[in-house]
């Protein structure tokens, strides 16, 4: 995506399918992003969002045990959690009304389908954190603040 880039942004790419989880790692390495953590199951991104603050979560809707809307779900309630408001981007290869419904309730904050295009992951990503910020009043990431004398 043209004057688009995700330099200096944490993501975590939960993605149970190991071809598509690189893949979209290597498209976020394009954008710019070179903080990007993998989790292949639940378990996994627990475990990551335990212990690390995102910018981002690239959250598969098919991951074996808990799907991505669950666990979405989960974060949303945990109020003391670290990722409680990070921004959500749901991938799936579903395009199901029902299933952007649940996502829409899970406050997910936006949702792609596979397979994945590097202009329009960019581009989510950028929409996903700014209307977060919009809706939340989050201040910008010190890095998104220009400096004054």
């Amino acid at each position: 995506m043209p004057g688009a880039s995700l330099e200096g942004l944490s993501i975590l790419v939960v993605e149970d399918v190991a071809a598509i989880r690189s893949l979209v790692v290597k498209l976020l390495e394009r954008l710019g992003c070179a903080d990007v953590l993998e989790a292949a199951d639940s378990e996994t991104a627990w475990q990551h969002l335990e212990r690390t603050a995102f910018d981002v979560v690239l959250l598969d809707y098919g991951l074996q045990g808990d799907d991505g809307i669950s666990i979405a779900l989960r974060l949303r309630l945990q109020e003391d959690q670290v990722n409680t408001d990070v921004p959500i981007i749901l991938l799936t290869a579903h395009d199901e009304m029902r299933i952007v419904q649940a996502a829409r309730q899970a406050d997910i904050d936006a949702y792609l389908v596979k397979p994945v295009m590097p202009d329009r992951l960019g581009q989510r990503i950028i929409e996903a954190i700014r209307t977060r910020q919009v809706r939340l009043g989050t201040p910008k990431r010190s890095s998104e603040v220009p400096w004054r004398d």
